[in-house]
């Protein structure tokens, strides 16, 4: 059975903001990660847990995660990437529960070089969805040229 590094490893964030506990499968275009719901969480409300609009950056967390990965397994380092946006982001409700362990699992759509497209959804432990949404994402072979550019903006 293979062995996954820890998501700290293979994503360039660090905690508190590092959302994405634990990989669970990983290959070329699919990634299953899990985390668990605690008062821990930079984004905990108490009394209430944690907003799930929060499940929309543990999705692109776990992209970063999966990118890492493959990246790992090619001996390259991690390497930013950048957010552009979400399709359709559903939720249905509007918390995470402390105590919950979420499974994310993001499917690559569409990989055009530096561009990509991910299917997202997060789950509760019954298999339940919560959260969905198509995930876009900018790669750039070079990002750190790439903000010294002004990030492509005009």
């Amino acid at each position: 059975m293979l062995t996954y590094p820890h998501p700290k490893e293979l994503a360039p964030h660090d905690p508190p903001m590092l959302l994405v506990e634990e990989i669970v499968l990983s290959n070329s275009d699919e990634i299953v990660a899990k985390t668990k719901i605690t008062k821990d969480n930079l984004f905990f409300v108490a009394g209430r847990g944690v907003p799930s609009y929060v499940g929309f950056e543990i999705m692109a967390q776990t992209i970063a995660v999966q990118d890492g990965f493959n990246r790992n397994q090619k001996g390259l380092g991690t390497k930013i990437g950048f957010l552009l946006g979400c399709r359709k982001y559903t939720v249905t409700r509007d918390w995470f529960v402390v105590g919950e362990e979420l499974t994310v699992r993001a499917k690559a759509l569409l990989s055009e070089g530096e561009m990509q497209s991910f299917d997202c959804v997060i789950e509760d432990n019954q298999g339940e969805q919560l959260a969905a949404g198509a995930i876009n994402v900018f790669s750039p072979e070079n990002p750190e040229e790439f903000i010294k550019q002004g990030g492509g903006a005009a």
